[in-house]
């Protein structure tokens, strides 16, 4: 079909394309541009997103645990965790790194990537000592710097065989760039704690969204009463992605929740999924989400593993969290933070429009 075609095929049916919308569909087949015409639609004017098929991708998601932790796990973890830290540093900072093994006494300004292994206050001067695959060395700062023990970090530096002389300590970090768009929209919310706050609260928000326009609802963590959610969600109209929080598991990382329910994605904490070309990072316990960002690392495991899962290679959109019970939305190099505070004090749940970023908290009340 040439546009005119397609133009007076929904015209026909009282329905107006938008040149966005059009250009989508001169790259279908005239069967699926037949298909489309005949779905039924809550508007007059289409745009491209309303014929778009929902898609969803999990990214990230831990279901295993290891059952004995040997010597060369605790060595394989180290290893991967290096390395793909290494791999993100080196394509966020383009410096020339050398490995620790490299460095000479001549005094030069160099740039290196280590795992921090000891930190020391001595006088006004902080010392910090990095590992790599090829040795240890330590590094002198005059001053206090931020890090903690196992960072992954770029440092510049001045050389000086055995040691170093720090200038600067450098994290990754997530780009700076346009906000991502998609198409659909979802709900954020976390900490219910079932257990303890009333059902009756929990059944006033299922109520609301079932009348609301939302194609999917998050869960960030501490679900409290696993029977009562999953009976209170089994008539929710779309998906319910869930992780656990601290309450519901107090390992880290958590792995998924068992539910029967076919309309719930139970997944770990942390994980990362995309929905509608959304990349969303659901996390229960980070009260510092900002400096997760900056380090690419989402926090130290109870668990320990052959492989570090919590190395943040993918960049999000959304970051969703709990644990706080306090609400919170902020925007941060187009990333959107989100936390919809607790059942058990202040619940605002959080809706975002995938196709314009836009965010609305629901300051909400049970009745």
């Amino acid at each position: 079909m040439d546009k005119k075609e397609i133009v007076n095929l929904f015209m026909n049916k009282g329905l107006l394309l938008t040149p966005s919308a059009l250009s989508f569909l001169e790259e279908k087949s005239n069967d699926i541009i037949e298909l489309l015409s005949e779905k039924k639609y809550e508007k007059d004017i289409l745009t491209e997103a309303d014929f778009r098929l929902p898609s969803i991708i999990i990214l990230k998601n831990i279901t295993q645990i290891p059952r004995e932790i040997t010597t060369e796990d605790f060595i394989s973890y180290y290893t991967d965790k290096y390395e793909k830290m290494k791999a993100i540093i080196t394509e966020r900072i383009k410096k020339d790194f050398i490995s620790l093994n490299k460095i000479d006494n001549f005094r030069n300004e160099v740039y290196v990537i280590g795992i921090v292994k000891e930190i020391k206050q001595k006088d006004d001067k902080t010392i910090v000592e990095i590992e790599d695959l090829t040795t240890s060395v330590p590094i002198i700062f005059e001053e206090k710097v931020e890090c903690e023990l196992d960072d992954v970090i770029a440092v510049h530096a001045v050389s000086a065989k055995n040691i170093m002389f720090g200038k600067k300590i450098i994290y990754p970090d997530v780009p700076i760039r346009q906000p991502t768009k998609g198409f659909g929209s979802a709900c954020f919310i976390s900490d219910l704690h079932l257990d303890e706050a009333p059902i009756k609260d929990f059944l006033v928000f299922v109520d609301w969204f079932n009348q609301q326009k939302i194609d999917y609802l998050f869960v960030a963590g501490d679900i409290g009463d696993l029977k009562a959610f999953e009976e209170a969600v089994k008539n929710i109209h779309t998906k319910t992605f869930v992780i656990p929080g601290n309450a519901d598991d107090k390992e880290y990382p958590g792995l998924p929740l068992e539910f029967s329910s076919k309309n719930i994605v139970s997944l770990s904490n942390p994980s990362v999924i995309e929905v509608n070309g959304i990349k969303v990072l659901i996390i229960h316990d980070k009260n510092d989400v900002m400096t997760m960002l900056k380090k690419r690392h989402l926090g130290k495991p109870t668990r320990i593993f052959s492989k570090d899962y919590l190395v943040l290679d993918i960049v999000p959109d959304i970051v969703h969290y709990g644990h706080t019970h306090e609400p919170f939305v902020t925007n941060h190099k187009a990333v959107t933070f989100v936390n919809s505070g607790s059942l058990l004090s202040s619940f605002k749940p959080v809706v975002i429009n995938f196709e314009n970023r836009n965010v609305e908290q629901i300051n909400f009340k049970a009745e």
